[in-house]
């Protein structure tokens, strides 16, 4: 359920510094950005997204097609992004033409000491800002480096670094496994026909080591106007005598093959033929090449928005929170559940989502937070935090469409219904949440460093006031008025704050915190202690507070490093495992719990616990006992 956006239109960094009218001398520089698929692409008109093989697809929005005009894009599953290239060739006028792929650009940056992969490429999350100031991909840089060149072009790459290549690109082309022989023959014997000048430049070359990858390039308009010429014309005969008929996926790109070499031999041609200024720059490739997708509400009334962070491992103690929260949900409210994480696999998604499969009114979607990941990748993390636990900063800013959200932790289960929650009124407050008692008693313990910690660094003007933010339900309307992301993030990166993000949201929303009841977010008492010895020092109201919600939570937060799926004697698990054996995860969160459990001493508490809480004559006991002992042994 829900609408997403198709194509991110990202204005490059300087773009707006340029948009004065140009010189009559300026060059007109196009790069041609290929995709088959949405993309991230750069919103400047030196950069020309173009859609290649979009006659047999829908057409992405805001994009060229390699379809109109003079084309051949239905010869695209054979030349690849060459469907690109002719239909620029053919339908665009331009001093320069430049090719590069959606996911993969030269760096305009002639000497980054980004590290490289085995095959020499600068691995990059995703394009976005930072990449554009990074590499350089500015309207001023390429205004000025690109009329300095007649031809620019990938940095070469020595086949003999590079794993099971052979010891020549004749031998690398043969050896491939998915490509044939008689094909590269046959693109030999077309040369020697038709351009027999060319032959001693394309043999030199198979017998050779260093080639150009990628069919990347920057050209001068009347060399990529002659090299087009010979190449569809060298590649046009070589399709025409190739036999298709039993060709695999891989091997029907064969045309799209013999370009990479052809473009080696033109080259080669061109250095014994005339004085070129020749540039090689470093090629990037993008890990995430999709664009971000924009959300929207999923029901259009009774939309209660729950927000998750998780990670692959996570799935099973996130299908339990999720299971307490459609046991205890309402017919007449919807629940719009998104899971933000960066490593959930699509068959634990597919698991996932089948918990809702019988409830129409819950939705179910995941948000990849790779596209961000740059952004949280130097935070600070201590203990058994995990990065997930900065991704809700993003919220305001992920979130457009949305007023309000319910974030909640995966190391929690529901005990009523979140819809309750969800209609607080927060007019005039940044987020509702509740009070720490547990914060408010290392805060008051006498020779911690708490006090000074929360006076001092984090600067609290009311630090008994210090919400949990387990369980947050924020306004995304009032956080976009007041603060950016940048905002936030940047001061989560000014210091190894000890609660990570919860600090840094207890900073900037003091005196905006709508406090609700306690028993929407009561810790379990970790280890026996955090009752009697700690939130035994709060402040007496919070200390009656904790203790009558933990009379009757509404939900249960086992905030710490002991949790339920480790030892399934911590308190208040029996409500944990209550509902994970109602999920399809269960047996799974089994398989972790033995696996954590090889101490002789927590094995006789997983035993009493499983004769307490799972007894053997019934079916989910006697399946838990078989599973314990076959893991165990």
């Amino acid at each position: 359920m829900g609408n997403y956006a198709i194509i991110y239109n990202m204005q490059s960094s300087s773009s707006k510094a340029h948009q004065s009218p140009k010189s009559p001398k300026s060059p007109k520089i196009r790069i041609f950005i290929s995709g088959h698929k949405p993309f991230t692409y750069l919103h400047d008109p030196v950069f020309v997204p173009v859609q290649t093989n979009a006659g047999q697809n829908p057409k992405l929005p805001g994009l060229h097609y390699d379809d109109s005009g003079d084309n051949i894009s239905d010869r695209n599953a054979r030349f690849c992004e060459l469907t690109a290239q002719y239909w620029a060739w053919k339908n665009q006028s331009a001093d320069y033409y430049g090719f590069f792929h959606y996911r993969r650009y030269l760096a305009f940056d002639q000497v980054p000491q980004d590290p490289r992969d085995i095959w020499g490429s600068i691995i990059y999350p995703q394009l976005d800002s930072a990449a554009v100031q990074h590499f350089h991909w500015d309207a001023d840089t390429i205004k000025h480096l690109v009329p300095e060149y007649d031809l620019i072009l990938p940095e070469p790459r020595d086949i003999r670094t590079m794993p099971k290549m052979g010891k020549n690109l004749h031998d690398q082309y043969v050896g491939s496994g998915f490509l044939h022989a008689e094909d590269l023959q046959i693109m030999l014997d077309v040369l020697a026909e038709k351009y027999p000048d060319y032959l001693p430049y394309a043999q030199k070359y198979l017998a050779g080591h260093h080639t150009y990858l990628n069919n990347m390039f920057i050209m001068r308009r009347d060399l990529f106007e002659q090299y087009s010429a010979w190449l569809f014309d060298i590649l046009f005969e070589c399709d025409r005598r190739i036999d298709y008929s039993d060709y695999s996926t891989e091997a029907l790109r064969t045309p799209g093959h013999l370009a990479e070499r052809l473009l080696n031999i033109y080259v080669a041609y061109l250095r014994d033929h005339g004085s070129y200024r020749i540039l090689e720059l470093p090629t990037v490739v993008f890990l995430n090449s999709a664009p971000p997708a924009e959300y929207l509400p999923a029901f259009p009334k009774h939309n209660n928005a729950l927000v998750f962070s998780a990670n692959d491992f996570y799935a099973p103690y996130l299908a339990t929170a999720l299971q307490s929260v459609i046991v205890n949900s309402s017919p007449r409210q919807n629940y719009d559940c998104l899971i933000m994480h960066r490593d959930i696999s699509p068959a634990t998604q597919r698991r996932l989502r089948l918990l809702i499969a019988d409830h129409p009114n819950f939705s179910l979607r995941f948000i990849d937070i790779s596209p961000y990941y740059q952004k949280f990748r130097s935070l600070f993390l201590r203990g058994h935090f995990t990065i997930e636990t900065w991704f809700r900063l993003l919220l305001p800013e992920l979130l457009p469409h949305y007023h309000k959200v319910l974030y909640l932790d995966a190391d929690l289960v529901a005990e009523t219904d979140l819809a309750e929650l969800y209609a607080t009124d927060l007019k005039g407050y940044l987020l509702a949440a509740c009070h720490d008692a547990d914060t408010a008693g290392l805060y008051n313990e006498r020779g911690s460093d708490k006090k000074f910690y929360m006076d001092h660094i984090l600067k609290l003007k009311h630090p008994y006031d210090y919400f949990q933010a387990g369980v947050i339900l924020f306004n995304l309307d009032e956080f976009r008025r007041q603060f950016t992301t940048s905002e936030l993030l940047a001061k989560a990166s000014a210091y190894d704050w000890q609660l990570l993000d919860q600090d840094i949201l207890n900073f900037f929303a003091e005196g905006k915190v709508k406090f609700v009841d306690m028993a929407w977010n009561v810790m379990y008492n970790w280890r026996g202690t955090r009752i009697d010895e700690t939130i035994a020092l709060a402040p007496k109201r919070l200390q009656d507070a904790y203790l009558k919600s933990y009379a009757h939570p509404k939900i249960i937060h086992y905030a710490g490093p002991d949790k339920p799926w480790h030892d399934p004697t911590v308190d208040l698990a029996d409500r944990f495992w209550h509902y994970c054996r109602q999920t399809n995860f269960y047996e799974i969160a089994l398989q972790e719990m033995v696996k954590h459990s090889r101490t002789p001493g927590l094995r006789s508490r997983i035993k009493k616990t499983l004769a307490r809480t799972l007894p053997a004559d019934t079916k989910f006991g006697a399946t838990a006992r078989r599973l314990y002992h076959r893991l165990r042994h």
